[in-house]
């Protein structure tokens, strides 16, 4: 990714996977880390990153995940609205900010611009008011949205951005850091761009719309970093024919590891160990709870299957883990590190 993105510096977010001995990896490869809680503080700390290498990316802070972060060290917080400007004052007035902007990605799975973000007709606005308040804002970030699968969005919203910057400037504010956030895709789907030809359309944008500024550029690569590190392998449990259907239920799930398919909308290639040679045909895939929308998929076209076989699902080192959940009291998956 450092060769698809020369010049940016890169910031792993935690929150797509905080396992430690990914965290490690990165850290002894001089990353840096994007962190949003005291929980992916500890685990970066734990990891060997140390503070100065660490940027506090939620733009809506409780007072004591803002307290912890900046007496454990972190001094580069991210605001969006005039509140969290308010509270950055009165607690960490000293702390480096950059402003979050609201943009749009046309071609990326998930918004994430319609939380987070300030309207580019309120931003200056809200830029003026952390001025008055003696608050040290010393750049702007932006997020174009999650698993962006067509890199001309970047050049699209470097444009508006840079259209923003001027005017800021122009108000007399020193600006040296430009955020590019995260979206980079994972390869999910066949023909998924490749990070080099996304990383070649994102960096010719920073060229034309930031070239000629001496500034720090910094990305947030999450997905695109951790997906390919992880593969599943889950167990068939359970079989039945339901409306001339077979139903097959393994260990695994929609509150498991599946979360994707309900937070990031993904699709998950199922891969049958020894299928080499086997008939294939329509099936539905379920994950092991009681509830009936734990359905992993329905229209996967997979060999007869019998109770204890093992499938295969790569690319699900990516929020797999982070947004499991124990339900019905099932645990989530063990993460085992092979070298």
């Amino acid at each position: 990714m450092r060769q698809a993105l020369p010049g940016v510096d890169l910031y792993y977010a935690a929150k797509s996977n905080c396992d430690l001995n990914i965290l490690s990896t990165l850290c002894a490869e001089n990353a840096f880390v994007d962190i949003c809680s005291e929980g992916e503080l500890d685990a970066a700390l734990a990891a060997g990153f140390t503070p100065d290498r660490m940027l506090h990316t939620h733009p809506c802070k409780t007072d004591q995940n803002l307290l912890r972060c900046y007496e454990a060290g972190v001094r580069w917080f991210v605001f969006d609205n005039p509140l969290e400007a308010e509270k950055i004052a009165r607690l960490t007035p000293d702390a480096s900010l950059l402003m979050r902007l609201a943009v749009s990605g046309n071609s990326s799975m998930i918004n994430l611009s319609s939380k987070f973000g300030a309207p580019l007709e309120d931003a200056l606005e809200i830029l003026q008011h952390a001025r008055e308040l003696g608050l040290n804002v010393r750049g702007f970030s932006f997020h174009v949205g999650s698993q962006c699968t067509d890199p001309e969005d970047y050049r699209s919203v470097l444009r508006s951005v840079r259209a923003f910057w001027d005017q800021a400037a122009e108000l007399g504010f020193d600006l040296e850091v430009l955020d590019i956030g995260g979206g980079f895709p994972a390869p999910y789907i066949e023909n998924a761009p490749t990070m080099e030809s996304f990383g070649q359309v994102v960096s010719e944008g920073l060229r034309e719309s930031f070239g000629d500024l001496p500034i720090r550029l910094i990305a947030e690569p999450g997905r695109g970093l951790s997906a390919e590190c992880t593969t599943l392998i889950t167990r068939v449990i359970g079989k039945s024919t339901r409306w001339g259907t077979p139903w097959y239920i393994i260990d695994d799930g929609l509150y498991g590891s599946f979360s994707g398919k309900v937070f990031d909308h993904a699709d998950f290639p199922l891969i049958v160990e020894n299928a080499w040679g086997r008939d294939t045909e329509a099936c539905v895939i379920a994950g092991p709870t009681c509830d009936s929308s734990d359905v992993v998929s329905r229209d996967q076209y997979l060999p007869a299957l019998e109770v204890g076989e093992l499938l295969l699902v790569p690319t699900m080192g990516a929020y797999a883990g982070a947004s499991a959940s124990p339900f019905n009291g099932l645990p989530v998956a063990r993460t085992i590190q092979i070298d």
